[in-house]
């Protein structure tokens, strides 16, 4: 009977999931929305359908792990090595910058320098998921902007080993910890050098891969099997998940395991969301409205300018940087990982994981906000202003918003003419 039960909650919060997503589809937004909208109502939050906090805890590790797979076989290394020198030196000194700034604190205030590290972290995050999604939304994924976005978040996604491995190891920190860091960042710096430079590997599709139909199962197979064996070596599983990810998606049959992968892949995607909603609490968050609200306020902004500031260092024009620098200030799933790694290792208690939960539950959840703003500043680099006066105006003003918005659109029908004449 219990079974009877479990089927049909399941079968609910499926249903639910695909309607959530097809009604934020249709209004143009980002569909995990929707997701963490059905997590949210059949959560402990709702009508509790999954209240168990192994299971939450389960769904949520799963869909972490599946997610770093998925995006290691997206992961286009090639392309990325063309233009790695703007991301890379980007997240370091955003991560070198925001450590920095939570060491000197702790040595200040007498804070715990994990908790401030942890923060530092999550700042410099973005959602690699939410964002690649909100570029194919405003049109700017195969744009200049759109190229150095996914660079950076590519560059972030790789920074998320060192990371997790920091805050494991934080009861411990020694010698062996700098020693793992450096294996744990030296795979993968040799690897993504050995796959820009050789061929693709090759796959005997006739032995393994006799069928289409077995596509999906051996290369889950292999993400399982990879994670499971660097758990022996001490790292984690989701590191393992991202390194056969990348091997996977470096391989001759690339092509065709991605689109035998896709709708499993749309399916890994939910999974996870789900767990982001499972996992919201909505009593924490109208007891806590305040704090949530200041900390998602103050490290949106933070990101913002901050991004902005170093993308003009490297000679990008102020409006474009601005624009970059707003899609990026979306807070990442990846804080939800260090945030589960930190309560595991009582880095924070419950109080802050719920914490850190909900604050990036509703950053991802603010995906339009973040898509207004950046398309409005980055309509002004069509027309040649880049003046902070000009930035801040569009971003306040709908009116003045609307008028750059009308000047962008006569000066791009101007050079389309031009290019037919």
């Amino acid at each position: 009977m219990n079974n009877e039960y479990v089927f049909a909650h399941l079968t609910i919060i499926i249903l639910v999931a695909a309607v959530s997503g097809i009604l934020l589809a249709r209004l143009n937004q980002p569909i995990m929305v929707g997701y963490i909208l059905a997590g949210i109502m059949f959560g402990p939050s709702g009508f509790s359908f999954i209240s168990s906090q192994e299971q939450i805890q389960f769904y949520s590790e799963l869909g972490i792990l599946l997610l770093l797979f998925v995006i290691g076989i997206e992961l286009d290394i090639r392309s990325f090595i063309r233009m790695w020198k703007i991301p890379t030196l980007f997240t370091v000194i955003q991560v070198i910058v925001n450590a920095g700034i939570a060491v000197a604190l702790s040595f200040c205030l007498g804070m715990n320098t994990y908790v401030l590290l942890l923060i530092a972290f999550i700042t410099s995050l973005s959602s690699t998921a939410a964002i690649v999604k909100v570029l194919e939304l405003i049109g700017e994924y195969r744009t200049d902007v759109g190229y150095i976005t996914i660079g950076v978040l590519v560059a972030q996604d790789m920074a998320i080993v060192p990371m997790m491995l920091l805050m494991k190891r934080s009861g411990s920190f020694d010698s062996s910890v700098l020693v793992d860091l450096g294996v744990a960042v030296g795979i993968i710096v040799l690897l993504i050098r050995y796959l820009g430079k050789k061929g693709k590997f090759k796959i005997s599709t006739e032995y393994l891969l006799p069928s289409s139909e077995l596509t999906p199962v051996v290369t889950l197979g292999i993400c399982f099997t990879v994670s499971s064996l660097v758990v022996m070596f001490g790292l984690s599983e989701a590191y393992g998940a991202f390194l056969a990810g990348l091997c996977v998606g470096n391989t001759q049959e690339r092509q065709n395991i991605l689109s035998n992968i896709k709708p499993i892949q749309n399916v890994l995607l939910m999974t996870f969301f789900l767990s982001v909603g499972l996992m919201f609490d909505l009593s924490f968050l109208f007891a806590h409205w305040s704090t949530i609200t200041m900390a998602l306020l103050g490290i949106t902004l933070w990101k913002a300018i901050f991004n902005t500031v170093i993308l003009k260092v490297f000679s990008i024009e102020l409006a474009k940087a601005a624009s970059i620098g707003i899609i990026l200030s979306q807070l990442g799933e990846f804080s939800l990982i260090l945030a589960n790694v930190a309560a595991q290792t009582s880095i924070i208690d419950e109080f802050g994981q719920k914490l850190v939960i909900c604050v990036t539950a509703l950053s991802l959840s603010m995906s339009s906000v973040f898509v207004s703003l950046s398309t409005r500043t980055k309509n002004l680099s069509f027309v040649g202003d880049n003046s902070i006066g000009s930035i801040l105006k569009t971003i306040i003003s709908m009116k003045f918003s609307k008028e750059v918005r009308t000047l962008t659109i006569a000066y791009q029908k101007m050079r389309t003419s031009g290019r037919a004449d």
